[in-house]
């Protein structure tokens, strides 16, 4: 069996002087991209066929809010600076392959659970792994190419995103509809979304292989070496305002994105009478379509604007793709289905950039040590948010908002309003922004522990 060396025999040799040319190890992007994508596919599976669990186990919408939120973002809020400090201080590849373990084994249970305290344990099992591996991928990634390329290279990671948050609709929504219509095709007597989560779950489970390929890499652009917590918390005190802002913003545009999240579905069944057989296939191609565009653009143009003569240019893509986006979250109030996808492509197409261009701005202006805490904080912020959060804000504006339409105008109240927010928060973040890492920094590797 051939291991993947992502650090590359001359760093293994030598230490490279300051601004060393390192190869990009595109073996490696393409695991990490796999990996990314089983995250994402188990981690929304659930939401095309919500409708189905929630009568099949008798639970109530408040009971199905807190799986769909709250199982997910508990371990966010808990584990993910916990394993934020073990990225930055100790080996990233068996990390990850335990919490790829464990968002396969989760997925798997979810098939047997008999009641809403199973459905939310196995959820939360599966959430540890799923909603804290994000930072561990991104620190891997920083280590295997230039800074000047991370944009390019993010793009792979978040294309991987997409597609996993596209083929959770087209998995879940298009497997759900066959296994009903065949219920004797795999498990005779299984409902169809066990079914579902256990053949997911199996396939995540045989994923977590590759990732014994990839060996450690070396640390590049390196401030401390193994800072101790006081130091960490001193480093981001000083980068306080720039953090802040870019928390804000995140904080903001994850109430819309986890609200179209956990919702899509249910608005769909609820407003537009469709079911998931019916808009799993074209609800997985629009994520997919918007996640790929929205990659491609953020990616190249947070590496095109580095080379502008202005503060924090890296995160400009992303101040203008949140103004392009407020006036998209008036999708689920479009009169009909055509239009419904259309503004929901465009949505999604700018919260990809969006997203790509917040972890490349961390890659790149932030040092080594300080990049997965930083961006666990981000992940906290965002599955926090979209969450518990944006469930208890929709469920009390949905008092306000009544009748057939009522769900679709308050998805589109919080977009609007959280969008502004969103916009001023990126705008502070790029005026405030700190030198890139790489021009203040000496490129020296430190061995992981």
């Amino acid at each position: 069996m051939t291991t993947v060396d992502a650090a590359g025999d001359a760093a293994a040799t030598a230490t490279p002087p300051p601004g060393a040319f390192r190869k990009t190890k595109w073996s490696v992007v393409w695991l990490l991209t796999l990996t990314i994508f089983s995250a994402l596919t188990v981690g929304g599976l659930l939401a095309p066929i919500q409708e189905a669990v929630k009568t099949d186990l008798g639970i109530s919408d408040f009971q199905l809010a807190m799986i769909v939120g709250t199982a997910t973002a508990i371990p966010a809020a808990i584990l993910s600076l916990p394993i934020a400090w073990l990225v930055d201080h100790h080996t990233r590849t068996r990390l990850l392959i335990i919490l790829a373990s464990l968002w396969a084994i989760g997925t798997i249970g979810t098939a047997f659970v008999q009641d809403f305290y199973g459905l939310f344990a196995a959820r939360l099992v599966a959430g540890i792994g799923a909603a804290t591996a994000f930072p561990v991928l991104v620190s891997l990634l920083a280590d295997v190419c230039m800074p000047e390329r991370r944009g390019r290279s993010m793009l792979l990671i978040s294309i991987g995103a997409w597609a996993g948050a596209a083929a959770a609709f087209a998995i879940g929504g298009t497997l759900f509809g066959w296994l009903e219509a065949n219920p004797t095709a795999f498990i005779q007597g299984m409902p169809a979304w066990r079914e579902a989560h256990l053949l997911v779950g199996i396939g995540a489970s045989v994923a977590v292989l590759p990732l014994f390929l990839i060996r450690e890499p070396e640390r590049h652009e390196v401030e401390q070496a193994n800072p101790s917590l006081m130091e960490s918390l001193k480093a981001f005190w000083r980068r306080r305002y720039f953090l802040g802002s870019l928390y804000i913003g995140n904080f903001a545009g994850s109430l819309a994105e986890g609200a179209a999240a956990l919702w899509i579905g249910s608005v769909l069944v609820r407003q537009y009478h469709q079911s998931p057989g019916q808009f799993g296939g074209w609800v997985g191609l629009v994520i997919l379509g918007g996640g790929i565009v929205g990659s491609v653009i953020g990616g190249f143009t947070a590496d095109a604007s580095q080379k502008l003569k202005m503060r924090g240019a890296i995160l400009l893509p992303a101040v203008v793709a949140t103004a392009l986006s407020i006036p998209a979250s008036a999708y689920p109030i479009m009169p009909s289905v055509t239009l419904f996808a259309w503004v929901l492509f465009a949505l999604l197409t700018g919260g990809a950039v969006v997203n790509l261009v917040n972890s490349a701005a961390i890659a790149v202006l932030l040092p080594n040590e300080e990049r997965a805490t930083s961006l666990a904080a981000l992940a906290i912020i965002s599955k926090f948010v979209g969450g518990p959060i944006s469930a208890a804000i929709i469920a009390w504006m949905t008092l306000l908002f009544k009748g057939p339409t009522g769900l679709g105008m308050t998805l589109t109240w919080l977009g609007v309003v959280t969008g502004f927010i969103s916009l001023l928060g990126y705008w502070v973040a790029m005026r405030v922004a700190p030198q890139p890492a790489a021009e203040v920094l000496p490129d020296t590797p430190v061995e992981a522990v």
